[in-house]
């Protein structure tokens, strides 16, 4: 390798590393829109409809919302040139976010714990990933969600079952919803 060489490809990392990390939101509106859909049907169907079966939907959602993520990550991979430190990041946190929700949505139910820590359990976990996605994108309005959820998880902790629904409703709303769009808003704007 030349000198010329050298420079042209410390450039190239140099702008690699430089480039803004392009997060068109899709994540988090999908995620967002699937848990407010779920936590919200799940109380209608339990204080409305007194309907024993009211968790069914999570049960149809939430696999559903997985092949979803699937298939667009497996497109979205395929699409990207370069990837950045912060790209490995956040796929590192994606993992450990993902194995998270996965002993809490699936190992906690097995035991005798006190389901009334279900919902608040999971704000927080979504608070952690939120505020550091938001740090690595270096956006606010995933940090200031973050920051809803934990403030919901804490009250989350000392109300009812039926009100932790909405109260995960609310925070995911304002952690995964708005800033999705918001985020989504500013993708297209650059593209």
């Amino acid at each position: 390798m030349n000198e010329k060489e050298a420079l042209l490809l410390i450039e190239e990392m140099i702008n690699s590393t430089k480039q803004e990390v392009k997060d068109n939101g899709f994540y988090y509106i999908l995620w967002g829109w699937l848990v407010f859909i779920a936590a919200i049907t799940d109380y209608v169907l339990l204080m409305v409809l007194h309907n024993n079966n009211h968790a069914i939907v999570w049960g149809i959602l939430m696999p559903l919302g997985g092949l979803v993520s699937i298939i667009a990550g497996r497109k979205q991979s395929k699409e990207q040139r370069a990837k950045t430190y912060v790209d490995e990041a956040i796929k590192f946190l994606t993992i450990a976010f993902s194995i998270s929700l996965f002993i809490i949505c699936f190992v906690m139910p097995m035991t005798n714990n006190n389901w009334r820590a279900f919902y608040p359990t999971l704000m927080v976990v979504y608070a952690f990933a939120i505020f550091i996605f938001g740090g690595l994108l270096r956006y606010n309005p995933l940090i200031y969600g973050a920051c809803v959820n934990w403030a919901l998880a804490i009250i989350g902790y000392f109300v009812a079952y039926d009100w932790q629904l909405l109260l995960l409703a609310l925070a995911v709303l304002c952690g995964f919803i708005i800033p999705g769009h918001l985020l989504n808003k500013k993708f297209r704007k650059r593209v």
